[in-house]
């Protein structure tokens, strides 16, 4: 025997305060028993119950909306100038702003630990509530008797007592409505669209979807977004393909508006330098070999192909687009350092690997300090605009003995940072190359993300445009009927189908 839910005493009626055992039923859930609500207490028990708790998702929820906004203030490191070095632009273009969001990892928070712990702990309570109330409320709905208590009945949105003299007319009339009829003895259970409360069910899955494919990107194989630059003539890997794939630089072709042409003169003159028609690579797609680690692949010829600006090409489960170029990049500088009897020698510098030391033909050493690929002033402060070597410096030191001199270098100055000006060193000769810069791209989640989208939609148009009804007919001791409705939503349209129904039967339709 169950109990009153107000003085506790037992009693389908308590006697005691006049009031219904379980009188205020969570219709939602249908009282079934849920696992959050036990009163275990070990460890998995509380875990449950937090991530079960629909206040704690929330929260949750919260604090990823909101470090998801933080992630949008500044641009992310995938969206800044390709040529840029990520603290440097942050630096340069926000200030004390830009350098703190740099320094918290902002600039590449979808990818980082805690916001990936954020969505994490975001699926488990959507999975963990969902679990907690789909099974008891699937049992629920699935066994539910037709003859239910006086006390549950009287607690529905609708409630009436009347007599039916024709079963069958009214009974017509309900079925006339959708509804599915079950009798047990004298008594019926009309239900439709009960589909409707599975809705925010479908919607959780959905959303497990989208987040399960947030969770893919952070493996390579399901999805990268790599950026390389290869000089023509080269062969360069594409990252974080584990050497699998190598695409190789055979031509870069660049065409450009002619400056001579009344319609695009003006723009060119303003533009100051001419301005790129179209661009285009050919490249030949390589597969690397299995291979011992450490050693150089061997390479497979996978396809040729012809890529340029909006018309990228396939190759390998990759989608190759052309997205930059450099033309006449310096591939290396030749210096010359002078010792005081006036003897010359030449060195010549990689600019996209330079050595350390170098042992000159006049018996000078230079020692390579500090190397700036795309040197630039702020201020007093020498940095880099980029790592490419667009305008090499040098900072060298030159010696002979236990003398030292420190010089930098660059294409058209050399300034010395000791007291002694003992060798001179200049720039001479240079060698430049173009450079293409391609895209390479793979997105194997994007199907999982539509896919969550899809079934999300489905939910949230099964839940909004159905209700769950039922209607009770318990016949009653003196041969009237206690009728009872309930419905998950919209109770006032419940309330006008059923007054319909009883209208149109007292009248005597059948329709």
């Amino acid at each position: 025997m169950q109990k009153c839910s107000k003085c506790k005493h037992e009693n389908e009626k308590c006697d005691h305060c006049g009031s219904y055992v379980n009188e205020k039923m969570d219709m939602r859930y249908e009282n079934a028993d849920r696992r959050s609500q036990q009163r275990n207490q070990t460890m998995i028990d509380k875990v449950w119950r937090f991530f079960a708790s629909v206040r704690n998702g929330m929260y949750i929820l919260f604090l990823t909306l909101l470090a998801t906004a933080l992630g949008t203030i500044l641009p992310q490191r995938a969206y800044i100038p390709i040529d840029r070095l990520a603290q440097e632009f942050y630096e340069s273009e926000y200030g004390n702003f830009g350098s703190l969001y740099y320094a918290l990892g902002f600039d590449q928070l979808y990818s980082s630990w805690w916001y990936m712990t954020l969505l994490g702990m975001l699926g488990a309570s959507i999975l963990i509530a969902s679990i907690d109330r789909f099974f008891p409320l699937y049992r629920a709905l699935k066994l539910q008797p037709v003859k239910r208590k006086k006390h549950f009945l009287i607690s529905q949105v609708y409630v009436r007592n009347m007599e039916i003299s024709d079963h069958e007319i009214l009974l017509k009339q309900i079925r006339a409505r959708r509804y599915r009829i079950r009798q047990d003895g004298q008594d019926y259970l009309a239900e439709k669209n009960r589909f409707a409360r599975w809705g925010p069910y479908v919607n959780h899955i959905g959303l497990l979807l989208v987040l399960l494919a947030a969770f893919l990107r952070l493996f390579p194989y399901f999805y990268q977004d790599e950026f390389v630059w290869i000089r023509d003539g080269e062969t360069a890997v594409v990252p974080d393909t584990d050497q699998s794939l190598f695409i190789k630089n055979e031509q870069f072709h660049v065409d450009t508006y002619d400056k001579d042409d009344p319609k695009f003169k003006a723009a060119i003159e303003q533009e100051g330098r001419s301005i790129p028609k179209s661009f285009t690579t050919d490249i030949i797609v390589y597969e690397g070999e299995d291979h011992i680690a450490g050693d150089t692949p061997g390479l497979r010829v996978l396809t040729q192909l012809k890529v340029s600006v909006n018309h990228p090409v396939k190759a390998a489960g990759f989608t190759i687009y052309q997205s930059g170029y450099q033309l006449n990049e310096f591939s290396s500088l030749t210096l010359r350092a002078e010792n005081e009897e006036g003897i010359s020698a030449d060195l010549k510098v990689d600019t996209d690997n330079p050595q350390a030391n170098y042992t000159l033909d006049n018996g000078l050493q230079a020692t390579l300090v500090d190397y700036y690929p795309d040197y630039q002033l702020d201020g007093d402060k020498m940095t880099t605009a980029s790592k490419y070597p667009r305008n090499p410096a040098f900072v060298f030191d030159i010696s002979e003995g236990d003398n030292t001199q420190r010089l930098f270098i660059a294409i058209d100055e050399v300034v010395s940072e000791t007291e002694t000006n003992k060798y001179n060193v200049r720039a001479v000769d240079y060698d430049t190359h173009n450079v293409t810069g391609l895209s390479v791209k793979r997105d194997l989640t994007l199907p999982v993300f539509l896919l969550g989208g899809l079934i999300f939609m489905i939910g949230l148009v099964q839940g909004l445009y159905w209700q769950h009804r039922r209607i009770w007919l318990q016949r009653q001791p003196d041969g009237s009927y206690l009728i009872a409705g309930h419905t998950n939503k919209h109770a006032s349209s419940f309330e006008r189908e059923l007054d319909s129904i009883f209208y149109n039967y007292d009248k005597g339709e059948s329709s």
